[in-house]
């Protein structure tokens, strides 16, 4: 169970000061009763939104309230209109006359309050916030946002961000105060039910209790700390504040029972200021049992006083190790067997700046002892959200630096592990250009994700494939797909039905490959892949991907040694590996060192089809999956030898039959062309394409592609270098023919166009597609051959039919086909960075 958050208000400012005496306290970011909002510091580890709420509140709808409608996602294969031209998966445009579609991640279209968010059991994100006429949820799911009933309020003006978190079971709970009394709801299925008590707990003392006293003080404005609600496990309501007792001040903290309040207090928490007796702050924190925990500064030390069911005794007392020039209040959550995490600032002077630096402990029985910080990247800035359970989580708001950047971190076993991070985080510029964010921690498989208010708009991204995107797949800026690509390294893509899958090499000191697949209305990124003793992705190698029929990614890669290849399936949440050789092998194949995979594909029968090659050996072969049930058994089609001077291309045809083709460096006559087909489990050999031309610089060719399209035809294309025009040759069924340029007298094989990195599909009307880089422009072009002559540029496309239409150098493009559709993946470079974007086309 996670804590309930710390959060604040002040309770009937009327009773004690006039308005004009209301002062806002910056320090804690309290929220002084018609003052405004302002920041806070909650311990609930599972919400975002660091901010107190008194938002008054009405009887919520009815539990027959309907379920909203779910409406259909844009950017759909299935809705695009042929002339579209190309767009990005999930941001397809409207037609002129349509009112324009709100922008990716979009949460409401309307500014509203600010924002709180939480992911629920089913990892689904859900955000909050105030607009009239009153609280506004809306939950992300079926690739939108959707609305759950609102609750009604009496008034939403100067109020700050309802606050979320889970119960024990995993539902989300929201509350926040009315006048005095808390509020409870909590979201269940389609429905939000009230769970407030039905009376307001004992009201808050004011001003110094005893004789008047005659004191001097230097200012008429007198501030008052917010009270303190959290809730519990079960979501009952404890509400905590520090006033002036007989003698010093005291924390008073009120318990919901369920049917009554109890009164709990510490005295002698620090001494009376008689200029601003009601200015005192304190933390307030429930455990899992619903017992507080009360946090407050005395004599420059922060003390932590737990309830054990008959009085507080101190949990811990710490004095900042630095010499700070302020600490913020603790964030405190908790973890399995009493542990309990807390988390706080430190603003330290460094060459003349004060810097905040962010410390995390962990307390038990044992003691307290401060967690690591990541390697060479400590902890610096404000603290948005942190959580506890097995694995605490913190977000951190950097900006420090001239660049905002938002980080998670989480501790396996007290080892900091970052969640974010890479080129792409330093891109959170909301922190700057909006309104302090929202963080929801990652809970499970959800990816770590920030809600923000923005000048129109309140909005939500989550991280994903290196950087933050709208939810659900909408293309971030200039249709990114994600960021550090391996440069040299193209990706890879497949397309079946209205699915598309797009895979790329991320290089670093732990390479990995990232994976993307568009569900048909989403977009969904891959869980990590697993470290196996076989070894990580092979740098500087390419992986190869396949869909199967239901809709699920294969991915074949080489690691970095031995000739290990590793095939595995995602399914769902998962990995599922098949091939993982504890030493370098092919699947069911011979133990070789220097062999690569470079192929994958599902035959006829559904069943999948790994292809690899050893270049030292001179060897090909193919190794078909044994089926359902039988794990990481693949059984050997062939091994057979074969030419092989790079690395060979794999597809399928129109008949569900692998097929494979190699390119062999002939001295003296150039390069020869080989294409193998398996009819069942032999191959059947394609005549040689002979006129492939000699290289101008003496080296190979620096990619190879194949494509195989209706009734038998077969496609190849390659480039020699950058310089060099890609070339391009086609099967009709009895013979190859070299293609030349569109309206030019070129020799034969002079590609469409200067440039290179050639990739080639057929579309479903027996088109041949070209995507290639062209050197001249630095963008990204598709041609299309079809009757024996390059095509004029099509409906919707755009002057010389580029794709990418990019400021950057597009290079490296793969294309695909499928269903009526066609889609184009590439690389764009700037410095040492990399992302990959894609466009489709109906």
């Amino acid at each position: 169970m996670t804590a309930a958050r710390a959060g604040g208000l002040l309770l009937s400012m009327a009773r004690a000061l006039s308005r004009r005496s209301c002062l806002l306290v910056l320090t804690l970011g309290g929220l002084a009763a018609g003052c405004g909002p302002a920041p806070t510091r909650p311990s609930d580890p599972a919400t975002a939104s660091p901010r107190p709420s008194s938002l008054p509140v009405a009887a919520p709808p009815t539990a027959s309230a309907s379920p909203p409608a779910t409406r259909a996602c844009p950017g759909a294969l299935a809705t695009a209109t042929p002339d579209l031209g190309w767009f990005p998966l999930g941001a397809s445009a409207p037609s002129s006359s349509a009112a324009p579609a709100p922008s990716p991640g979009v949460v409401s279209p309307s500014t509203g309050g600010f924002p709180s968010a939480v992911y629920d059991a089913e990892g689904r994100l859900v955000v909050a916030w105030t607009e009239a006429p009153g609280v506004r949820l809306r939950r992300f799911e079926g690739g939108r946002f959707q609305d759950l009933p609102p609750i009604t309020t009496r008034t939403v003006d100067g109020f700050a961000a309802p606050m979320v978190t889970r119960d024990s079971a995993g539902r989300v709970l929201v509350y926040f105060l009315e006048d005095t009394r808390p509020r409870v709801f909590r979201v269940e299925a389609n429905n939000v039910v009230d769970l407030s008590p039905k009376s307001p707990p004992p009201a808050r003392f004011f001003g110094v209790r005893g004789i008047p006293r005659i004191v001097t003080c230097l200012a008429m404005i007198v501030p008052v700390a917010p009270s303190r609600l959290v809730v519990d496990g079960e979501g009952r309501p404890l509400v905590g504040w520090a006033e002036a007792g007989p003698h010093s001040m005291r924390a008073v903290v009120h318990r919901w029972t369920g049917s009554a309040w109890t009164t709990l207090s510490i005295p002698d928490i620090g001494p009376i200021d008689h200029c601003a007796p009601n200015a005192k702050t304190i933390t307030l924190a429930a455990d899992p049992k619903g017992q507080p925990y009360v946090a407050f500064r005395k004599d420059d030390a922060i003390t932590v006083m737990a309830w054990n069911g008959s009085g507080f005794r101190q949990e811990s007392r710490r004095v900042p190790d630095r010499d700070a020039a302020t600490t913020s209040e603790p964030w405190i959550t908790f973890g399995p067997k009493n542990v309990r995490w807390k988390a706080w600032t430190e603003r330290v002077r460094e060459g003349g700046k004060l810097r905040e630096h962010v410390q995390v402990v962990r307390s038990d029985a044992k003691g307290s002892r401060v967690l690591k910080q990541p390697a060479g990247r400590p902890l610096r800035g404000q603290i948005v959200a942190f959580g506890g359970g097995e694995r605490p989580r913190i977000a951190v708001l950097d900006t420090n630096d001239d660049r905002a950047e938002l980080r998670f971190v989480a501790w396996d076993d007290d080892a900091p592990v970052e969640l974010t991070g890479g080129p792409g985080a330093a891109d959170f510029t909301y922190g700057r250009r909006h309104s302090f964010p929202s963080a929801a921690l990652p809970e499970g498989a959800a990816p770590p994700a920030v809600v923000y208010r923005g000048g129109t708009e309140i909005a939500a991204r989550v991280w994903e494939a290196g950087g933050y995107r709208a939810p659900g797949g909408a293309p971030a800026a200039k249709d990114g797909l994600g960021r550090g690509v391996a440069e040299g390294i193209p990706p890879v893509i497949a397309m079946r039905g209205g699915r598309v899958a797009v895979a790329w090499l991320m290089p670093g000191a732990f390479p990995t490959i990232i994976t993307r697949r568009w569900t048909g209305c989403r977009w969904e990124t891959a869980p990590a892949l697993p470290v196996l003793e076989a070894g990580r992705p092979g740098p500087g190698l390419r992986p190869a991907i396949s869909i199967d029929a239901e809709g699920r990614v294969l991915l074949v890669y080489s690691t970095g040694g031995a000739g290990a290849m590793v095939v595995t399936r995602w399914a769902g949440a998962s990995w599922e590996l098949w091939h993982v050789p504890r030493e370098g092998s092919a699947p069911a194949g011979p133990r070789s060192p220097t062999a690569l995979a470079f192929g994958v594909e599902v035959d006829a029968a559904g069943t999948p089809v790994v292809a690899w090659a050893d270049r030292t050996r001179q060897a090909l072969g193919l190794s078909r999956h044994l089926g359902q049930g039988y794990g990481q058994g693949f059984r050997l089609i062939s091994s057979d030898p074969a030419p092989i001077s790079i690395t060979p291309a794999m597809t399928t045809d129109d008949a569900g039959r692998p097929v494979v083709a190699m390119l062999d460096l002939k001295p003296h006559s150039g390069f020869v062309g080989y294409t193998r087909r398996l009819d069942g489990d032999r191959f059947v050999e394609v005549p040689p394409w002979t006129s492939a031309p000699m290289p101008n610089n003496g080296f190979p060719p620096e990619h190879f592609d194949l494509a195989a399209g209706p009734d038998g035809a077969l496609a190849l294309a390659f480039r020699w270098s950058s310089v060099d025009a890609p070339y391009v040759a086609l099967w009709n069924g009895s013979s190859w023919n070299t293609i030349s340029s569109p309206g030019t007298t070129a020799a034969p094989g002079d590609a469409p166009g200067p440039g290179g990195s050639p990739a080639i599909t057929f579309d479903e009307a027996g088109g041949l597609r070209v995507a290639y880089a062209d050197r001249a422009s630095g963008e990204v072009l598709v041609k299309r051959f079809v009757g024996g002559a390059w095509a004029q540029d099509e409906p919707g496309g755009t002057p010389n039919d580029s794709v990418s239409r990019s400021e950057a150098a597009s290079v490296d493009p793969v294309i695909a086909s499928s269903g009526g559709a066609v889609c184009v993946a590439w690389t764009e470079r700037a410095g040492d960075d990399g992302r990959v974007l894609l466009r489709c086309r109906k």
